[in-house]
């Protein structure tokens, strides 16, 4: 198997970071491991408290299970706080060759902060420029750039700033416009890629998840562009395929692909014998 490491928060709900990121990458064809930055209290409802890992284990984790020389990609969630963004980059930067994604995740949904302002800065200023790929929502573009962020073009524009500021290739998601669209920048190369808006209540853990499965086709050895492609595929099928685990959001369905049918209740055909 392929194995991916995710640097990311814990959500118990376990609709978004580590938990959506492994599961993302079984899906995917790949083996995930995981080094959490932060840990969260949450349901379905939102975000109630956030406290992140101290930095030397956060570091001491990295080095572990790079130590086994097996990993080919890495996907980077919530940070937390300045000195965690840090131990990210000197992992980058120690680990030239490994295609790596940056979801740079701010604020969850609910409005709770999950990077604090000096960790916002280092990540502004040193991982856009380390990552293979970064993939931010409007909202997070908006931040970053300090552009107005709110339609197709104003996605554009916030692509080509990314770019200016050292990213060496950008998708900027747009799940909650009138249709799914995501630009997409590599170099001075800007596409749009549309697809269905379904949904939008089950979009919790879609950036994370998106990230994840581009992490997961890069590692497979599959070109940018189409990495791109393929995870946005699979994100609209396991948004399609969501269901409701609480009052609150719906998480995506990372694992549609793996699901079968269940027989119903009153079916009464024969199980096939186990051969021993």
């Amino acid at each position: 198997m392929t194995v991916v490491m995710t640097i990311a928060g814990f959500d118990p709900s376990a609709g978004a970071g580590i938990a959506a990121d492994l599961k993302t990458f079984a899906a995917n064809n790949c083996y995930g491991v995981a080094a959490i930055t932060a840990l969260t209290v949450q349901n379905s409802e939102g975000v109630s408290a956030v406290f992140p890992t101290e930095a030397m284990t956060l570091k001491a984790t990295i080095h572990s299970l790079l130590a086994d020389g097996r990993i080919k990609a890495i996907k980077i969630g919530i940070l937390g706080n300045r000195p965690n963004a840090e131990v990210v980059k000197e992992i980058l930067e120690s680990n030239l060759t490994l295609p790596s994604v940056l979801d740079p995740v701010i604020h969850s949904s609910s409005g709770r902060e999950l990077v604090d302002s000096k960790g916002l800065e280092c990540l502004r200023q040193h991982l856009l420029s380390r990552v293979t790929v970064v993939t931010p929502n409007m909202q997070e573009a908006a931040t970053l750039t300090g552009l107005k962020v709110e339609n197709v073009e104003e996605m554009k524009a916030a692509a080509r700033k990314l770019i200016e500021m050292g990213a060496r290739n950008v998708v900027v998601t747009g799940g909650h416009l009138d249709k799914a669209v995501d630009i997409y920048c590599e170099g001075s190369n800007l596409q749009t890629f549309t697809g269905d808006r379904l949904k939008v209540e089950n979009l919790h853990g879609a950036g994370c998840t998106f990230s994840s499965a581009i992490a997961a086709n890069l590692a497979l050895g599959r070109q940018l562009e189409d990495a791109v492609v393929l995870a946005k595929a699979y994100v609209t099928e396991a948004i399609r395929k969501a269901y409701s685990i609480g009052p609150g959001r719906v998480p995506l369905n990372h694992l549609h692909r793996l699901q079968q049918s269940p027989r119903p209740a009153d079916d009464s055909s024969p199980v096939p014998e186990t051969a021993h």
